[in-house]
């Protein structure tokens, strides 16, 4: 289960007994139910208050506090997804904008050879690998709408100057100014642990990061509007004008987010009434943020030393290759089943839909019945089964089917792991450090995969290389879940140790997910 700190033994908060969690000072409703007592922190007699945790308890909540918190809930839906969503569409239109320049007539202009377009395509990764720690560590202290915003206009800025590049160095040399600044919307998943509560982090994880299956299923189509109505218009080249509107619309937009997004709950000053903005500090409080929390350096050396780290790297990478290959190649795939080109783009509209759909209904009900773990082994699993189909399949209607078990199983795995991460690891840092090397891993991953699908025409490398990533997964998965186990187990047996007891009056910044009456979810 997801962590919710009003759950008795065995819980995320999991103060080891039920005694004990009475004398934590925590509420045994589970925040929508019936009790109407309240718990005041400041005046709580049987709190313990020198608990590191207790400031993070779940507070009992009366009907109408209740009712309060969930339209400040659709309130932050309201104004903070959308925005976020509209961020990693752009990002990934302009991620991918070589490719359709490429297709409009700049290989022919510049006279690039294929290794030459390869440097520009690859170029952007050197950028975006290198900045993913500072991307995600300094969203506090550059504060979320200078770091979202000023990442678009620069990255928007370098991809409108490509519009008068003349040769491949000069593309290339821009794309990683690209992908440093576009690396630093990789806290965006952080920022919204500030304001979402763990078990709330699937449902929106899923709804922003499928943005970027909507720009690649829209991404050819923009590029093909862009090159049949302004080919040579004001003298320029299709091509040239791909790179300006959708650069110019970044920086447009990084703009209006200076101005429009909310700061972290602590420092929002626009949007929120005064009550909101307590229910906003007292919701971040509850999910394991401490406010204006630094960077620490100790927490980065917890991180690389903590085997969660490595776990979630693997099951990360295993699962990003099946997702890259099938996100990169489901045109190929179609393509190669028989359907032409044009037909091949139009028939992975749906397969895009249908994948959509599953990673949102598999974050919300990740959501609603606190787990994770096997929302991952079973996306990996019917991933696989794709794979199989797609290896092993002689007819056309087939193949098709087996590219949307791909998608469906596929599409909800790294959102649904990303919001397990975040509920299994604590520290400002040490969950920031976490998600960018979990990050850098599974885009080496991506990355890697693209080699893979060499062997014309059947393409059975890739496919099996995929297939087996995903079986990978699924089996470090499932180890992993006896790891959380055994980890939890030791919480329980050691909890009433000189050790322990002096750890319990440290906070999540002193000693993380360590803390001894933490318990690690599945």
């Amino acid at each position: 289960m997801a962590h919710s700190p009003v759950t008795p033994v065995g819980s995320s908060l999991g103060l080891g007994d039920d005694k004990s969690i009475s004398k934590a000072g925590i509420s045994s409703d589970p925040g929508d139910g019936e009790t109407s007592d309240r718990i005041d922190a400041s005046h709580s007699e049987d709190g313990d208050h020198s608990n590191g945790l207790y400031a993070h308890r779940e507070i009992s909540l009366t009907a109408e506090e209740r009712k309060a918190e969930k339209r400040f809930l659709l309130k932050i839906d309201i104004i903070i997804l959308p925005l976020i969503a509209a961020i990693y569409f752009l990002a990934a239109l302009d991620r991918s904008d070589v490719g359709n320049a490429a297709v409009a007539g700049m290989t022919a202009d510049l006279n690039l050879s294929a290794a030459e377009l390869s440097f520009c395509v690859a170029f952007f990764y050197i950028g975006f690998l290198a900045f993913q720690l500072p991307g995600s560590i300094m969203v506090r202290l550059l504060t979320p709408p200078i770091q979202l915003g000023a990442a678009l206009v620069i990255w928007g800025g370098a991809t409108a100057i490509m519009t008068e590049a003349n040769n491949w160095q000069s593309i290339a040399g821009l794309r990683i100014v690209v992908g440093c600044f576009e690396a630093f919307i990789q806290g965006a998943p952080l920022y919204l642990t500030f304001w979402y509560k763990p078990h709330e982090l699937a449902t929106r994880g899923a709804i922003f990061m499928s943005m970027t299956s909507l720009a690649g299923s829209m991404n050819g189509l923009i590029a093909y509007s862009i090159q049949t109505t302004m080919e040579g218009a004001h003298g320029r080249r299709a091509w040239r004008w791909i790179f300006l509107i959708e650069g110019v619309a970044s920086v447009g937009f990084g703009v209006l987010i200076f101005f429009i997004l909310p700061n972290t709950p602590e420092k929002v000053k626009r949007w929120f009434t005064e009550d909101e903005k307590k229910i906003a500090l007292r919701r971040t409080k509850e999910a394991y943020n401490i406010p204006n929390t630094k960077i620490s350096l100790k927490q980065l050396k917890a991180t690389v030393r903590d085997p969660k780290t490595w776990f979630y790297c693997v099951i990360n990478l295993a699962a990003a290759i099946s997702q890259a290959a099938w996100g990169q190649f489901l045109p190929v795939l179609l393509n190669l089943n028989g359907y032409t080109p044009n037909e091949a783009q139009i028939m992975s509209i749906p397969v895009y839909v249908c994948a959509g759909v599953s990673a949102i209904a598999c974050g919300y009900l990740s959501d609603r019945f606190r787990m994770r773990g096997i929302f991952v082994v079973v996306g990996l699993l019917v991933a696989a089964a794709g794979w199989l189909i797609l290896i092993l399949s002689k007819t056309q209607q087939l193949s098709y089917a087996g590219t949307y078990f791909v998608g469906i199983g596929s599409s909800p795995c790294v959102i649904v792991m990303l919001a397990w991460m975040n509920n299994n690891v604590l520290g400002y840092t040490k969950k920031a450090g976490t998600l960018a090397i979990v990050n850098m891993i599974g885009h080496l991953g991506a990355i890697g995969v693209s080699f893979s699908f060499n062997n014309k025409p059947d393409y059975y490398l890739g496919k099996s290389l995929a297939m087996g990533s995903a079986l990978i997964a699924t089996c470090t998965t499932v180890v992993f879940f006896f790891y959380l186990d055994r980890q939890n187990a030791k919480k329980l047996a050691n909890k009433d140790t000189v050790e322990a007891r002096g750890l319990r009056q440290k906070t999540v910044e002193e000693v993380y997910d360590g803390h001894p009456d933490f318990m690690y979810s599945k």
